[in-house]
């Protein structure tokens, strides 16, 4: 049994996946949404909610809430220059 446990982690070390990670939702925020290369990092948060509400009022302050957009993603991780998130919301 102590085999199986050690194979499971060692499998999951590999895949990127481990099961006792918190969900961690990373903002950005774009002031014109039709330059996605431009953006603005608005922090990490526990919840979906809270990301969207930080980047929504991050929007506000820089007067983008027109011209703008944002997205928030789940567990994002560095990968050749860009941040690689398991999904992403609005």
């Amino acid at each position: 049994m102590p085999q199986l446990i050690i194979v499971y982690l060692v499998i999951a070390y590999f895949a990127s996946w481990w099961p006792f990670e918190e969900e961690t939702w990373e903002g950005y925020v774009y002031p014109n949404r039709n330059t996605l290369t431009i953006d603005k990092y608005s922090g990490a948060y526990k919840t979906l909610e809270e990301c969207r509400a930080a980047s929504i009022e991050l929007l506000n302050r820089i007067s983008s809430q027109e011209a703008g957009d944002y997205e928030c993603g789940l567990n994002c991780k560095p990968k050749g220059g860009i941040n690689i998130c398991e999904k992403t919301e609005r």
